[in-house]
């Protein structure tokens, strides 16, 4: 070999050597990518849960299971973003569970990326062929995309899968009336109620199948039990574990009236807050926010607050009577006494509706 030659090759191997010696670009840690700008402003247990997760993240980055524990808990608590990330990389870590992508396909389909949700299913599908739950929400992920043929097959498959379920039938009768055919969309929908009398989407849309065939009497003996029939939810072991770790709002709401009784007016509206994320309509936490708001002088927030509450339920008197004052401390002295008024229609008796009314001067009267 020629000298040159040598020093080429010297050269080459030299580089590789190298090469082989420079760390791999590695990818920022998951625990990183998705964490939680503050965890201070959150619930204390929640906080708690969080950290927990991540050190188990931290201490093993390569375990698809810790990465898709913190992602379970963050879909559970509706961090989306950051629970779609911790799934990627699960599925990235740990390719032959067929739990990660069925939580992107969740998430995908709950964002209305219906074609990305149906890849996910069917990947979950291929990993898991007997989960019957999968073949439901690629159905409705196709029914949605307006896939009418694979909607079909999805669910004659769901249907053979767990034949005792209603879920079959249902999707069968949804895909038939996106076709226009309701004839077939009621012979479905009716086995679907047979299989589950009180579910109530199947109720609702056989009624307003029935009735677009002329069926007027049977629809309107449809919609008469509507309000006694339930919600039933897909039988759906991968999801019911993500609900299992949602936090108790009851339990947070107490803990947050606490700290307004101990005057942490700051750490009590962190909690109704966080409490609201969770249940956008939840009562307590917008009544509760209206008596904070009132004690902080904040009235236009009060009455927000409180004109939320009676929104969500209009047959309780607790937010009315508050409004009273929210909308007499904001220049709207007559609109308050009808609240005033609506307060004691519900309950004559309601100890701060009569404390409001004793205070009123003679010139306040109610109207009417």
């Amino acid at each position: 070999m020629m000298r040159g030659d040598r020093g080429g090759l010297l050269a080459l191997l030299a580089s590789l050597l190298l090469a082989c010696s420079e760390p791999s670009p590695q990818l920022a840690p998951v625990a990183e990518v998705a964490r939680i700008p503050d965890l201070s402003e959150l619930d204390p247990g929640f906080a708690t849960a969080v950290r927990d997760a991540v050190a188990a993240v931290e201490r093993d980055p390569s375990s698809g299971a810790a990465v898709g524990a913190l992602g379970r808990l963050y879909q559970a608590h509706r961090y989306l973003d950051q629970a779609r990330r911790c799934y990627e990389r699960a599925a990235e870590l740990d390719p032959g569970t067929a739990e990660w992508p069925y939580y992107l396909g969740f998430l995908a389909a709950g964002r209305g990326a219906q074609g990305e949700a149906s890849r996910y299913f069917q990947d979950v599908l291929e990993l898991r062929p007997s989960y019957w739950a999968a073949r439901v929400r690629l159905g409705n992920a196709l029914l949605a995309a307006g896939d009418f043929d694979g909607a079909e097959r999805a669910f004659l498959a769901a249907r053979s899968a767990a034949p005792g379920a209603p879920w079959g039938e249902l999707g069968l009768g949804k895909t038939a009336r996106r076709r226009g055919r309701f004839e077939t969309a009621a012979e479905h929908l009716r086995s679907s109620l047979a299989l589950d009398p009180g579910h109530r989407e199947t109720r609702y849309l056989l009624a307003m199948t029935e009735r677009r065939l002329g069926n007027g009497a049977r629809a309107e003996e449809l919609l008469r039990g509507l309000e006694e029939a339930e919600v039933s939810n897909l039988d759906d072991p991968m999801m019911e574990v993500v609900l299992a770790l949602a936090r108790d709002t009851q339990s947070m709401i107490r803990n947050a009236n606490q700290r307004l009784a101990d005057g942490d007016h700051q750490a009590a509206e962190r909690l109704y807050m966080e409490v609201l994320r969770l249940d956008p309509d939840s009562y307590d936490a917008h009544l509760n926010l209206g008596v904070l708001y009132g004690l902080a002088d904040r009235n236009r927030e009060a009455a927000e607050a409180l004109e939320r509450a009676v929104e969500i339920d209009p047959n309780r008197a607790d937010a009315y009577a508050l409004l009273t004052i929210a909308y007499i401390k904001t220049g709207r002295a007559e609109e308050g006494l009808r609240q005033l008024e609506k307060a004691l229609e519900i309950d004559p008796d309601h100890p701060r509706a009569r404390e409001i009314l004793n205070s009123l001067s003679g010139d306040q009267a109610l109207p009417g």
